[in-house]
Order: C-alpha cells, then sequence, then structure tokens
C-alpha cells in the first residue's frame, strides 16, 4: 500500500503535468531531503503540499522573511500557508519553483516559450525571486515575438509595475580539489588532445568517446570546473581550425597553391564543433567569434569563383540563425547585430556573383533567409535600420537580390510609421495615417518616406 508520501509525490508530479523532470535532477520535489512543507491554496478548490528546500527559497526575500518569521513551525513540520491572491493557478507557481532550482548556467534553457516565461515572470515578481526575474527578462528579449505575444509582454511587465531590463525595453520601445597536479589541469590535457584528434579526422571511434568525455563534464556529479574545461577546449579547437581556414583560403585568393585536405578538414570538424557547443549549451562565445571574423567574411569575397568554403560556411550560418530563432541558445542584442551586419554583405555577394555551379541547394538558401529574417527581427528598431541600409544596398542592387528580407523590411517600415503617430500624439503634433507600403512601391521611396 502506497505511503502518504508517495501520494505527495505522485500529487505533486500529476499538478505539473510530468514538466518537472528537469528540475527534479537538481532536488526539486525530493521529499528525502525537503525541509519546507508548502501548502499552496488556491482561492477555491483543494490545497496542494510542495516540499522544497529552505536554502533554495532563501534566494527570495519573501521567503527568507516568511522562514525566518517561522522556522520553529517549519522545524515541526507544520506548513507555510500562501494564499493565491493574484495567479490563480497554482501551477503558475509550481512551474516558477521548478526554474528556480534549476542552475543559473541553463536557467535561459528552462522556458520552453514566450508565454512560459510569463507565467513564471508574474509569480517570481509577486515572491521577490530577482534572479529569476532578471532570467526571464533575458531570455523573453532575445526570442522573436508573434505580435499577440509583443502584446502579451508589455501587458505583463506593464501590470506587474516592473522595470525591464535595457534590451527589452529597447525591443518594446518603452521610455535599462592529486597532489602535483589538478585533475581539471589534467583532464584540459586530454581533452584537448581528443579534440584535436577529432578535428583532424580520427575514425568514429575516437569521435564517440570525445563527445561521451564532454557531457560527462557538464553532468553530475563533475565539477563546475570541468564544465570550464570543455568551453576552453572547444573554443581552442574553433580557434585552431579558424585560423588553419584562414590560412588555406588566403593561399586561394591570392592564387598560391593552397590544400584541399586541409580546407575539408577544417570545415568538417567546425560543423562538428559548433554542434558539440550547441549540445553542451555553451554555443555563445562561438557565435560572438564569428560575428566578430571580419578578417574571414573579407577573405570569404576576395575570390567567389569555386570558393571551398562557401557552402560550410551557409551551414554554419544556417545553424546558428535556427539556434537563435527557436531560443536554443540565447545572446546579446550586440551580437546579434554584429553577426548579422557581418555576414549579410557577404551571403549577398557569394549568391549573387558565384559561378552557377554553387548555390543550386535551394533548400539551404531557403533555410538561410528564414533564419536571418527571423534573427533581424528580433532586433529594436534602431539596429534593424543599420541592417536593412546594408540590405539595400548589398543585395537589393543585385539580379539575384538575395537574401530577400521584404517582409521584414515592410515590417520595419510600418513600425517607424506607427513610432512618429504615437510621438506626435504624445506631444499634441499633427498626425497622419499609418500605412503599409504598396507592391508597387519601391523599397528605396519606402526607406525615404520613412526617414
Amino acid at each position: 500500500m502506497s505511503s502518504a508520501r508517495d501520494q505527495q509525490q505522485q500529487q505533486q508530479q500529476n499538478s505539473t503535468g510530468g514538466s518537472n523532470c528537469c528540475s527534479s535532477r537538481y532536488g526539486y520535489g525530493d521529499v528525502s531531503s525537503a525541509d519546507v512543507h508548502l501548502e499552496l491554496v488556491p482561492i477555491s478548490g483543494n490545497s496542494l503540499p510542495l516540499h522544497l528546500h529552505s536554502h533554495v527559497l532563501r534566494r527570495s526575500e519573501y521567503f527568507e522573511a516568511r522562514l525566518s518569521e517561522r522556522w520553529n513551525n517549519v522545524s515541526a513540520g507544520r506548513p507555510i500557508e500562501l494564499c493565491l491572491d493574484k495567479c490563480k493557478d497554482p501551477s503558475a507557481y509550481v512551474r516558477c519553483f521548478e526554474v528556480l532550482y534549476v542552475p543559473d548556467r541553463l536557467k535561459l534553457s528552462a522556458f520552453a516559450d514566450v508565454q512560459d516565461a510569463l507565467t513564471v515572470l508574474e509569480v517570481a515578481a509577486e515572491l521577490l525571486l530577482h534572479e529569476c526575474v532578471a532570467a526571464c527578462m533575458k531570455y523573453l528579449e532575445a526570442v522573436p515575438w508573434t505580435p499577440d505575444a509583443e502584446e502579451a509582454i508589455r501587458s505583463c511587465v506593464s501590470s506587474l509595475h516592473l522595470r525591464p531590463s535595457p534590451d527589452l525595453a529597447a525591443r518594446l520601445c518603452t521610455l535599462g580539489s592529486m597532489p602535483d597536479c589538478k585533475p581539471v589541469d589534467v583532464m584540459k590535457e586530454v581533452l584537448g588532445e581528443l579534440l584535436s584528434l577529432v578535428s583532424n579526422g580520427a575514425p568514429p571511434k575516437a569521435r564517440d568517446i570525445t563527445e561521451r568525455v564532454l557531457l560527462a563534464n557538464v553532468q553530475a556529479p563533475a565539477s563546475s570546473a570541468f564544465a570550464a574545461v570543455n568551453e576552453v577546449a572547444l573554443f581552442k579547437e574553433v580557434q585552431t581550425n579558424l585560423e588553419a581556414l584562414k590560412i588555406q583560403l588566403n593561399k586561394f585568393v591570392n592564387f598560391f597553391s593552397w590544400n584541399s585536405h586541409q580546407v575539408n578538414v577544417a570545415c568538417s570538424a567546425l560543423r562538428w564543433l559548433l554542434e558539440e557547443l550547441f549540445s553542451l549549451q555553451i554555443a555563445e562565445t562561438a557565435i560572438k567569434m564569428l560575428a566578430e571574423e571580419e578578417d574571414l567574411a573579407q577573405l570569404m569575397v576576395s575570390r567567389i569563383y569555386q570558393n571551398p568554403f562557401t557552402e560550410t560556411l551557409f551551414c554554419i550560418l544556417v545553424r546558428i540563425f535556427q539556434a537563435l530563432q527557436k531560443g536554443e541558445v540565447v545572446v546579446a542584442r550586440n551580437l546579434r547585430l554584429a553577426l548579422v551586419t557581418t555576414w549579410l554583405p557577404v551571403i549577398a555577394k557569394l549568391v549573387h556573383d558565384a559561378d552557377d555551379s554553387m548555390g543550386k541547394d535551394n533548400e539551404l538558401q531557403r533555410s538561410l533567409e528564414e533564419g536571418l529574417s527571423a534573427v533581424v527581427a528580433t532586433l529594436p528598431l534602431v539596429d534593424q535600420e543599420a541592417v536593412f541600409k546594408i540590405w539595400i544596398g548589398s543585395c537589393l542592387k543585385s539580379r539575384k537580390a538575395f537574401p530577400d528580407l521584404s517582409d521584414a523590411f515592410e515590417s520595419w517600415c510600418c513600425k517607424l510609421r506607427q513610432a512618429q503617430l504615437d510621438k506626435e500624439h504624445d506631444g499634441g503634433g499633427p498626425t497622419m495615417a499609418a500605412s503599409t507600403p504598396s507592391k508597387g512601391e519601391s523599397f528605396a521611396t519606402t526607406l525615404e518616406e520613412a526617414h
């Protein structure tokens, strides 16, 4: 016969639809170690018992005060009762506690979508869980929004009287432990050798071993220092392969003898390394690297005919853009802008000036176009202006006009007009009707009108 404890565990799991499977790895809902029995008491219906931990709850100023006041009662097993007076759905509180238990380095990957983040934000703001509030805002600032999602974000931030983070405000357009050596050093050396082996075309067995080592380094009970080893070793290998590639491309551009095998090896290595970075949720630095690779960008357009890196570059950019689009990786606004402005003119020139044998992979180009458009849409209007100036100068004047960002451009123009209307309305000045550019209206004319 099931014990009362088992029944409570089942009730807690059922209340979240099994969604706490990730946070449970970090101690959430562990009855055997929990020292706080928290009763969620809704306005109507049955109360919901939660098994939590005081050292986690004390991250909240609200719970720090409650635990200080009633610690003797909690020690005796008497629950703290929390009346839900704002969020009438107990599952919202449960979801917030799940995110609270997730380590800080993984919090941004804990959200399913915009609505999930808003659900957590509302409860986190009420309970003064500042780290959860910050994680919600950082996530919301970096992922794509539908119009309904944008309105929901505005409404939520306003109703909670929260000051959004500077980048979120910009998008919303609002008025901020081996005696002689350390185990970690040994791992760093061994992992570096493994990565170098795989990057130079080692057989599948070596790759499989390397991937398992990388994964084990970030799983409990491994020290967080081993996760840092992963980052250092992977990024060093990425940089090594980029430099090897640039050396060969420089020879290619200057019509010197170049080693096609080294180029192929470096290309294969870069694609594998990028996938590992995404798998380990540490791809942000790699994206920063690529966004700042102006030398590589210049090499790519210096000699386009039969350029040996074009297809791999497109595949890497597609992977990055899609990851940004899906919220698989979250990077700062300035990195998203730098990534787009560095590689947009290169993409346009590679497609426009390439020989006919290049660029026949329409699916690859279509994926590149869609991902690029989605990332542009995550930028504030002022950043989009810089992007569209490049697009007009580098893409529209070419015969192929690739990539096609016309939908994103028209949306930007509409938002500019609306921003002017809002400004005139607030200032009491003259207004004019906002309109969407007609199909026959040229982009040059539209841009002049918008300015």
